[in-house]
């Protein structure tokens, strides 16, 4: 990539401030942020990026969206009608289906898109802002190509690969499938440790000490980008839930082995499944008691036929349970919930 080239930046976070060093020291970077304030001009100088407004910044050759997943429709739509003929607008969320969708659908055809995943983050390259330093070598980033010339394809990919990255190329619904495991899943186990008081102590093996390793980078981040990174993954969803049917499989292939003979086992899971069962109708119960109160104070009826049968009709369809079983079960479970928000 040419020193010529301008790249604009929109939205000077962690990975915002990331990017806007490396690049400013290969191109005049320009720099959108949505505050401005005493905070945002210090990191903005140190990083050797000019802030300009949100107009400004639409004018350069490369325009990068770093903003939180949740907000990336939303300033797409906004910069939509900004969008120059000659520009290439990239994000660089850690999702691509509905980023990629999104620019797809708003920003005009007559204009270049491009998804791309950065696979790192100031953690993992060990990022200092005062003192300039990073560490990219054999890092990885994701392109998805959507409408963008052959030839500044290639020149991006030369320029990442000068940076020491490893450039992967492939569809954005290649790029969520295996990231529901590398990053999304990760992460997801990563706050579980941390949640379960799972850390550092005295006795430890070596493999111990390598489930840690995930720590760091997964509880570093802010919470928001937790939630996006699975809530706008299509397949984040079936990861946990095939990595929560392991563990239950894992659980009854351990109470088989504790068991006298099949009478007993079978006596042992379902004291374990009835357990379960409490565990979740009283979990249910709490959340309709909030349920209650939010009824009471909107002056709203404790009973919701509409809602009774629209919960049992879709029971109903989720299970090869008796139909006429399903029914009385919530209607016994209806009763001992309206008992609670009364």
């Amino acid at each position: 990539m040419k020193k010529k080239c301008t790249i604009g930046i929109i939205g000077l976070g962690k990975f915002g401030t990331l990017s806007a060093t490396i690049l400013s020291q290969h191109a005049n970077v320009e720099a959108y942020h949505y505050k401005d304030n005493v905070e945002i001009r210090s990191r903005a100088k140190k990083t050797g990026t000019k802030l300009v407004d949100l107009r400004t910044v639409m004018k350069n050759d490369v325009v990068i969206l770093t903003v939180p997943i949740a907000k990336t429709k939303e300033m797409i739509k906004k910069i939509a009608p900004l969008a120059q003929k000659d520009t290439l607008i990239v994000d660089a969320c850690s999702v691509k289906v509905f980023p990629c969708r999104w620019l797809k659908k708003y920003i005009s055809k007559r204009i270049q898109i491009m998804g791309t995943h950065p696979m790192f983050g100031p953690v993992t390259t060990k990022f200092n802002l005062d003192k300039k330093y990073w560490e990219l070598e054999n890092k990885q980033v994701v392109l998805c190509p959507l409408r963008i010339k052959k030839e500044n394809l290639e020149k991006i990919i030369k320029f990442l690969k000068s940076l020491g990255l490893i450039v992967i190329v492939t569809t954005p619904e290649d790029h969520d499938k295996q990231n529901a495991k590398t990053l999304s899943f990760v992460h997801f186990v990563g706050r579980s440790f941390t949640k379960a008081g799972i850390g550092e102590q005295k006795i430890f093996t070596p493999g111990y000490a390598d489930l840690l390793k995930i720590i760091p980078h997964t509880n570093d981040d802010k919470w928001q980008l937790f939630c996006d990174m699975n809530n706008f993954n299509p397949y984040s969803e079936k990861v946990r839930e095939k990595f929560h049917k392991a563990g239950e499989e894992l659980i009854e292939g351990l109470i088989k082995s504790k068991s006298v003979d099949k009478f007993d086992f079978n006596r042992n899971m379902i004291d374990t499944i009835d357990k379960e069962i409490l565990d979740l109708l009283e979990r249910r119960f709490k959340y309709v008691k909030q349920i209650g109160k939010i009824k009471k104070k909107n002056g709203l009826k404790i009973a919701d036929k509409k809602r009774e049968n629209e919960i049992i009709s879709k029971r109903i369809k989720q299970t090869k349970l008796n139909k006429n079983f399903i029914e009385k079960l919530y209607k016994l479970i209806f009763n001992e919930a309206y008992k609670g928000q009364e």
